[in-house]
């Protein structure tokens, strides 16, 4: 395999990697302790999300900390595309998480919409 080939799917495959160690370290268990799990179109998922999501924005909202807000924000922004493929949003749409009273709610709601744009 040349270099080239090797780097277009170490990027694919570290998308899900990140968020799984996103989900790892939020919920503070042991790499692996969430694996990559294959939903029934063949797309890959990394488990402990929505259990990761739940923490970041209990934790975004408790804060007032511009740069832990931040931080928490790339955490958030990781785990939507994860909630879109597993269709999250047909229960719940981006406009019922923005008119939620949570600013974390409202900011998934806000990056699922400008996700949706991008589709």
């Amino acid at each position: 395999m040349s270099t080239g080939q090797k780097k277009s799917s170490d990027a694919t495959m570290s998308e899900d990697e990140t968020l799984q160690k996103i989900n790892n370290q939020t919920l503070g268990t042991s790499p692996q302790a969430f694996p990559i799990m294959s939903l029934p179109d063949g797309s890959k998922v990394p488990t402990g999300t929505v259990g990761a999501l739940l923490v970041n924005l209990r934790e975004y909202d408790s804060t007032k900390d511009p740069e832990r807000r931040k931080e928490l924000e790339v955490s958030i922004r990781a785990s939507v595309p994860v909630l879109i493929r597993t269709g999250l949003f047909h229960l719940f749409t981006p406009d019922e998480w923005i008119s939620g009273g949570s600013e974390g709610r409202q900011l998934v709601g806000r990056i699922a919409k400008e996700l949706e744009k991008q589709t």
